[in-house]
């Protein structure tokens, strides 16, 4: 009977592991109903490679997130992401290995290795995966992770939205197919010969190193990349959700049940797919659209509300109503669905995984902050901490595996978007802050407020100088941080303690990132004073939803304590009477009134409005000043509110979906939950609806009607069978590019490394230089205004206040011009001495004559050329030569 029983028991737990089948279960149903078989087995393909990153990782992950209930294996699969990403990246931009196939799986085994090599780490992962409920958390957020991926994978096939082409998808593909092309790094530039790409470009490394390992035909793979930039931030926020509720739970003493669920799918939806509130009020069929009469009669002009185009939600501000001449001011307010609607697999889409895991680190180096330990509690602010030693000992509370993890990522954000590590890095600075409060005896005094200041205005002031030469930055940096830590000892306040971590992080991501800087020649580090400002109707407008719910949040958490629940005390021998009592610090711990405060209250309703703040910042910052760039006219403030306003609607996704559900959990005084707060979480709960509003009509006008019938393919590059370019000279011809999609194929399959190419120059955002972007092959030039942007070099015209190009490094001069011409000569010059002159000085070994270099040029020029090599490609109108050397 016993070992019946023993067996049965063993079964079972067997059994609960089949439910880690359920996400490929769920990618098999809606791939093989709703697409195409090849696409599927691609989907399949690559969850299987995405999931290979979680298991090496889960140990890694489950010692930062081991309060989860899942142990964090959503993060842990973005964590063996980057980790595996960057060890590759590292290695290779140093020179020590090649980026290949071995060395990306070499890199996971090492992974893994240290992952399950340390026994400590190993133990608590199998101790945790022989919970059964472990194994369920990690199927839910596996499988709505992989539910999200093959729905968007669905959408993404529908007519022709799976083409590369269109925006910017020519550059991001191009990207990705120099780096799989090419075994080395700094990658090389498609578009410029003989140079290096001078952009972020991490984020499609990544991808290019996911492709490269599943073995997935690239014109597959960006798509498959692009739906995972949206579907990884979806699964993550939704951790994030559920990790903010448990650890509200936790700190308030509350059951939870399903809440933490609903928190988690709500604030992957708020970050992931809602829009901002735009559409509602300017969709003509909306009713929303009723209420700008309002505003209009406030005397606002509220421009055309007549007609609505999915894009007009993140081409507001300046254009409608349009502002031109002196006044014009043309903005972008871009949020996560739209990017995943035009599929521009972009710096700021990718790295939105990476601020997110930052995010969560954040949440738990929060959630983890000790109380004061009774050493701590006998140090003064004098010089007596250094005669009592402190100074050798007191890293071991400033440092802790959170803070250096915040470190690395940051680090790593750099090369992918720097614009998230400016950020970031202050949103890292408020959790210090948030940290620091709680765990210091003195908030601030005078000495430990002037070393805050100084310190904090020396990491600045450093990098403004300095971080143009990159070893005497980090040299000046690491200085800096030495005697923040002096400092920090002197005078152990929160604010000094603040300042040394930011000391400590941005140290120890510009050494991160010390490969890629050394090799990047930046744009820009000057500031402008903004000239024109937003009418504050419009910021309503596109932020009103979320400021509303957040700020209300925010008046709360300062209203109401952290209250537990009533608690019935006998006061005699028949009565008792509830005592309610705020959960939270000990009151002995409270050693300032700041301390105090945020000891009262739910750390994480704390935490949460710290990044509400810090969203509020980002909104603000744009309506102060502007990093400057090429862009000018009325353009100024275009760039920095566009990554300004896509950071602010992650952190107000955060925020919202928290703020909801945690007021259906607010205790009032009497130790009973609030009344007040279910009215307004019920309220809030339906004014989602007004962000929720993007999606749907942006799904209709983007993709048309989705259904099985519509959808084709998720190769972006099939649709060049039937497409209609403007390129070539009978642009009505149906597939056209029919022989540029075939000798590209030829390229991809016939010639290794990156031997130079001369095709049709172009302008940004046209079909030109489509055989450099689809094959990686670096042309002699390619898109003007890309090329621009990322080898300007300004200088500040004081009199107009304005960034202008750099007469000693001007692009065009430099650049554009000279191969211009170069390139008009090959395609037009009939002097062979002359174009072989030129195929000497850019080293050109193959010549591509066809339609668009006709139409451009006026004539192929091919009688001329073929003279020069061998006709090793020839397909209707278009001939690729090699040159005879």
């Amino acid at each position: 009977m016993s070992t019946q029983k023993t067996t049965s028991t063993s079964s079972k737990d067997l059994l609960k592991y089949l439910y880690l089948l359920i996400p490929f279960a769920i990618a098999a149903i809606i791939g093989f109903t709703c697409m195409n078989n090849e696409d599927t087995f691609c989907l399949l393909t690559w969850i299987c490679v995405l999931f290979l990153f979680a298991i090496a990782a889960y140990p890694l992950a489950l010692y930062i997130f081991k309060d989860m209930k899942s142990g964090g294996f959503i993060f842990s699969m973005v964590i063996g992401i980057l980790a595996v990403s960057t060890f590759v990246w590292e290695l290779t931009y140093i020179g020590i290995y090649r980026f290949n196939f071995l060395l990306c799986y070499l890199a996971l085994l090492i992974l893994a290795g240290v992952s399950y090599g340390i026994p400590a780490l190993r133990k608590n992962a199998v101790e945790k995966i022989k919970d059964p409920g472990t194994v369920i958390e990690i199927t839910i957020e596996a499988g709505i992770f992989v539910l999200v991926l093959s729905l968007l994978c669905f959408m993404k096939g529908m007519g022709d939205q799976c083409m590369i082409n269109g925006q910017e998808k020519f550059m991001d593909y191009g990207f990705v197919r120099s780096m799989l092309r090419n075994s080395e790094l700094p990658a090389k530039d498609m578009w410029l010969s003989g140079y290096n790409i001078n952009y972020y470009y991490f984020g499609q490394f990544v991808y290019a190193l996911i492709i490269k390992m599943s073995g997935i035909y690239p014109g597959i793979g960006y798509n498959l990349a692009m739906v995972s930039a949206i579907a990884i931030p979806f699964a993550m926020a939704y951790s994030v959700g559920t990790l903010l509720m448990e650890y509200a739970a936790k700190y308030s003493e509350q059951e939870i049940s399903g809440l933490k669920y609903v928190a988690g799918i709500l604030s992957g939806l708020c970050v992931s797919i809602f829009g901002n509130s735009h559409s509602f009020f300017y969709d003509p069929e909306s009713f929303g659209n009723k209420f700008l009469s309002f505003f209009e009669k406030l005397g606002a002009d509220v421009g055309k509300t007549d007609a609505f185009f999915y894009p007009d939600s993140t081409r507001y501000i300046g254009h409608n109503p349009e502002l031109t001449g002196e006044a014009a001011d043309y903005t972008i307010e871009e949020f996560p669905f739209y990017s995943y609607l035009v599929s521009d697999l972009h710096a700021h889409v990718i790295s939105m995984m990476v601020v997110l895991l930052i995010l969560a680190v954040c949440i738990v180096a929060v959630a983890k902050v000790r109380e004061l330990g009774a050493e701590e509690r006998l140090l003064t602010t004098t010089t007596e901490n250094f005669k009592q030693g402190y100074i050798k000992k007191a890293y071991k509370s400033l440092i802790s595996v959170p803070v250096i993890v915040i470190g690395i990522l940051l680090g790593v954000v750099q090369p992918t978007n720097f614009w998230d590590f400016l950020i970031y890095f202050v949103f890292a600075s408020m959790t210090f802050f948030l940290m620091n409060t709680l765990s210091s005896k003195s908030f601030a005094d005078f000495r430990g407020t002037v070393l805050f200041v100084v310190n904090v205005g020396a990491i600045l002031g450093i990098y403004l100088k300095f971080s143009g030469n990159v070893a005497v930055h980090i040299i000046l940096q690491a200085l800096l941080l030495a005697a923040s830590y002096a400092f920090t000892c002197y005078a152990p306040t929160a604010l000094t303690r603040t300042s040394f971590h930011m000391s400590f992080v941005f140290t120890v991501a510009h050494i991160i990132a010390a490969p890629f800087s050394a090799n990047f020649d930046a744009f820009s580090n000057a500031l402008g004073k903004c000239k024109t400002h937003s009418p504050i109707y419009q910021l309503f407008i596109l932020w009103g939803t979320y400021v509303i719910i957040g700020l209300t949040f925010f008046v709360i958490t300062i209203i109401y304590k952290n209250w537990g629940k009533q608690v019935q005390v006998k006061q005699n021998k028949k009565a008792f009477s509830p005592k309610p009592s705020i959960i939270g610090m000990s009151e002995d711990s409270f050693t300032n009134p700041v301390m105090k405060f945020f000891g009262q209250r739910n750390r994480m309703d704390i935490f949460v409005c710290g990044i509400f703040v810090v969203a509020l910042m980002l909104i603000a910052a744009p309506e102060i000043f502007y990093v400057r760039d090429i862009y000018t006219s009325g353009y100024l403030r275009s760039n920095t509110m566009f990554k300004f306003a896509f950071a602010a609607f992650i952190m107000l996704g955060v925020v919202v979906a928290y703020a909801v559900l945690r007021l259906f959990r607010i205790m009032n005084k009497q130790g009973e939950y609030s009344n007040l707060g279910y009215i307004i979480g019920i309220a809030f709960c339906i004014l989602l609806l007004i962000p929720a509003h993007y999606p749907d009509i942006g799904l209709r006008q983007r993709m048309g009607t989705i259904s099985t019938e519509n959808y084709k393919t998720l190769d972006g590059t099939r649709y060049l069978s039937t497409y209609k370019s403007e390129r070539i000279e009978d642009k009505e011809a149906e597939g056209g590019l029919v022989p540029y999609a075939h000798a590209i194929e030829w390229f991809n399959e016939n010639v290794s490394g990156s031997p130079v190419i001369v095709e049709a120059y172009g302008d940004s955002y046209t079909d030109n230089c489509i055989v450099s972007a689809y094959t990686g092959l670096p042309t002699v030039f390619g898109w003007q205004t890309h090329e621009w942007l990322w080898r300007f070099h300004g200088i500040i015209n004081k009199e107009k206040d304005l960034l202008e190009s750099d007469p000693d490094h001007d692009v065009f001069k430099l650049y554009i011009n000279p191969r211009h011409a170069d390139i008009d000569k090959v395609y037009g010059s009939d002097d062979h001495d002359e174009i072989f002159d030129i195929i000497k000085k850019y080293d050109i070994e193959y010549i591509v004559t066809g339609p668009m270099e006709a139409k451009r040029f006026g004539s192929d020029n091919f009688a001329v050329l073929s003279q020069f090599g061998d006709v090793v490609f020839d397909e209707g109108n278009l001939r690729v030569i090699k040159v005879n050397r």
